[in-house]
């Protein structure tokens, strides 16, 4: 009696395998970017979504001829490996005693194609887009809201930077300010009471400051956020873990605290 024999067919790669290697990620960090991407478009509707490398060891001369990090924007979502023979092939990974794993990178490249040993990334994968909603208002702009009655909705909202992070890496605050050096200012949002124009967001005329101010017109009122990320913070996988993508608001300084009432 012959027994037939079943050959396994293995399963098809999710939808997130499959983005992840489209998108060319080399390293552990670059995949974890675009993981982020994922929850971010299909978990949160996230739109108009982007991928930026920050060069941690690279500046570039600014229009007001200061020197600034650069911040690379990506086309599309793919990251460029033009050199490769000056990063590692497969990145190294550091284990903690918890059982995470900190993606490293051995050797990494510039953008004048020099290399040079780190035990960190050379570069750092951010994520920018455009929330369904206000991911964050100060307490100053929101009371302005509420004493006129003006909807948050009202207002566009304004491109938000995501960094992506995995449970268990160890970054220095050195690191973190390089990431907000990298980043432009954020926009001055103009509020017009009720009766006059209609809420717009703009430059203003330059002189808002960060945490809100009131125009000398007193028909309209002026914020400026201070710089911010969104931390998307991943969960180890495995070993009881489910990968359950968490995000905190980061921002440069501090909010003065309020009263309630």
């Amino acid at each position: 009696m012959s027994s037939s024999t079943t050959k396994s067919v293995p399963p098809l790669p999710s939808a997130l395998s499959s983005l992840i290697s489209s998108s060319g990620a080399k390293s552990a960090s670059e995949a974890l970017a675009i993981s982020v991407l994922h929850n971010l478009q299909y978990q949160h509707n996230w739109t108009d979504l982007k991928l930026h490398l920050v060069y941690t060891n690279h500046t570039q001369q600014a229009p007001t001829g200061r020197s600034e990090l650069a911040l690379v924007d990506l086309e599309g979502l793919h990251f460029n490996h033009s050199n490769s023979s000056s990063r590692t092939v497969s990145p190294s990974r550091s284990t903690s005693s918890s059982g995470s794993t900190t993606p490293t990178l051995i050797e990494a490249s510039l953008p004048n194609g020099s290399s040079t040993p780190l035990s960190l990334p050379a570069s750092i994968p951010l994520i920018s887009g455009l929330p369904p909603q206000h991911s964050y208002i100060h307490p100053d702009l929101q009371t302005h809201l509420i004493k006129h009655k003006i909807k948050e909705t009202e207002i566009p909202v304004q491109r938000d930077f995501v960094l992506p992070l995995a449970l268990g890496e160890k970054w220095t605050l050195s690191r973190f300010c390089t990431v907000f050096d990298s980043l432009s200012e954020r926009e001055a949002v103009r509020v017009q009471r009720p009766g006059n124009e209609a809420n717009v967001r703009g430059q203003g005329n330059g002189s808002a400051r960060a945490n809100g101010r009131a125009s000398g017109q007193g028909s309209s009122y002026e914020h400026k956020d201070q710089k911010r990320v969104l931390l998307g913070m991943r969960a180890n996988e495995g070993m009881g873990g489910d990968g359950t993508i968490v995000y905190y608001i980061m921002q440069e300084g501090e909010v003065k605290p309020r009263q309630n009432g």
